[in-house]
């Protein structure tokens, strides 16, 4: 199944859609008549960079695998998400807005 990924159909957490990249590894283990039962092992094949940290750091092997999908969506785009960005918003000067603002125009 390794050898059927390419690079761009893993989720990394940042700017990927964690839905729609499991919809590619459900439709990568059915063609690869994986069983439903061997999801969980084949799971972190689907991962790459922070994701997969945070899925080996979290110890989520031990979970099942709705369990770990549940947590790795939640981590990467649940309340955490919004909190560390309403950190970084908080953060912002009126200069930083200005010079971002400058930036893009």
């Amino acid at each position: 199944m390794a050898k059927i990924y390419t690079d761009s159909e893993k989720y990394d957490g940042i700017g990927d859609s964690f839905d729609f990249k499991l919809t590619i590894f459900r439709d990568i283990c059915q063609r690869s008549r994986l069983p439903v039962e061997g999801y969980m092992t084949a799971f972190p094949t689907m991962l790459k960079g922070l994701a997969q940290q945070h899925y080996y750091n979290s110890g989520l092997l031990t979970k099942t695998f709705d369990a770990a999908c549940a947590h790795i969506r939640n981590f990467f785009k649940g309340q955490e998400y919004y909190q560390k960005n309403l950190t970084e918003w908080n953060a912002l000067t009126l200069q930083d807005f200005i010079t971002l603002e400058k930036s893009i125009l």
